[in-house]
């Protein structure tokens, strides 16, 4: 997996580096845009099929074919959700290519929570609290998962993820409240047997 040291850009920086793509004239920006999209789209990618080299070939095919159609760039009007649909889709032909069934490629996405530094008993509560917050996102069924960590980890926005997903924005609620719901109740759980 590529490393990258970009950890945030705006809009407007995403922008400026689709119209130095899109006439050709800074191969640089192409190679900051991948640096920065590569670790989300390669964990998208991995979700989906399950495998890492493939995932990398997924991420990389994907901007192989944004480089050669670059005249037509200009045509996007957002460009994160387009490499995520782009990523999408290669990733189910590659499922359909392998002759897998396609409710099977989703596959465990560990959420990391954050901790804060302080206490002995307030760490070990906090990682409790974490495991438990884990083991409820993992228990979530695969298409819940993958609705809540696309909106929750890519921080996308409801519309964002119904076109990368191809379900209407009202689908992507009602999993993000099932979801909600599951992981408030894990943490009331660990907050009734903490007290």
């Amino acid at each position: 997996m590529v490393s990258t040291g970009i950890i945030a850009m705006t809009s407007d920086e995403i922008s400026e580096l689709q119209r130095l793509i899109s006439t050709g004239s800074d191969v640089r920006a192409l190679e900051r845009l991948y640096l920065y999209f590569y670790p989300k789209l390669f964990s998208f990618a991995k979700t989906m099929v399950a495998q890492a080299e493939p995932a990398e070939e997924i991420v990389e095919d994907v901007f192989i074919k944004l480089w050669e159609n670059r005249a037509e760039l200009s045509k996007i009007n957002n460009l994160k959700v387009y490499l995520f649909v782009a990523v999408r889709n290669k990733s189910l032909n590659y499922l359909e290519w392998k002759s897998r069934d396609i409710i099977s490629y989703l596959e465990t996405y560990p959420v990391d929570i954050p901790t804060a530094n302080n206490t002995p008993d307030y760490l070990m509560m906090t990682k409790e609290m974490a495991m438990r917050i884990n083991k409820a996102v993992e228990s979530l069924p695969p298409k819940c998962k993958l609705i809540f960590t696309l909106v929750r980890e890519e921080q996308l926005k409801y519309r964002e993820v119904a076109d990368i997903l191809n379900i209407s924005p009202r689908t992507v609620d009602t999993q993000m409240t099932i979801a909600t719901k599951k992981i408030a109740s894990a943490i009331n759980l660990y907050l009734t047997s903490a007290t």
